[in-house]
């Protein structure tokens, strides 16, 4: 996933981060003997690289939040998802979240049944 021209981010450190996420994901899986019809991980890397996308934003989002990050990276990681923020054609912030609780129907209890429960377990049935 790259960008060239004019769209092009200034800072590819989100794509780095999800790369060496993607290489990680790749090489754990294969030492733990499972296949893989790509040969080695640049290959899985460069097919499933947009995948790992939103793994590696949380991922640079906890870093920001430790207090012990240095304020240099903390720049670096603040600058490059404001970047992909603020601009529609490189966003990787676009994807659309459903924030509407789903209400959930009340639940119904037959009170003879409930009755009946709560008497078997006092005679610990």
């Amino acid at each position: 996933m790259k960008l060239h021209g004019p769209t092009a981010p200034a800072s590819s450190l989100i794509e780095q981060t999800a790369a060496d996420l993607a290489a990680v994901y790749y090489e754990t899986g294969r030492s733990q003997g499972l296949h893989s019809k790509y040969k080695t991980h640049k290959e899985f890397v460069a097919a499933y690289i947009e995948n790992f996308i939103p793994l590696a934003i949380d991922t640079l989002l906890d870093i920001l939040a430790k207090p012990e990050t240095p304020v240099a990276q903390k720049d670096a990681i603040s600058e490059a998802l404001m970047e992909r923020a603020n601009s529609p054609k490189v966003s990787i912030f676009d994807q659309k979240y459903d924030l509407v609780e789903k209400k959930v129907g009340p639940i119904v209890i037959e009170s003879r049944n409930t009755a009946k429960i709560f008497k078997n377990v006092a005679r610990g049935k």
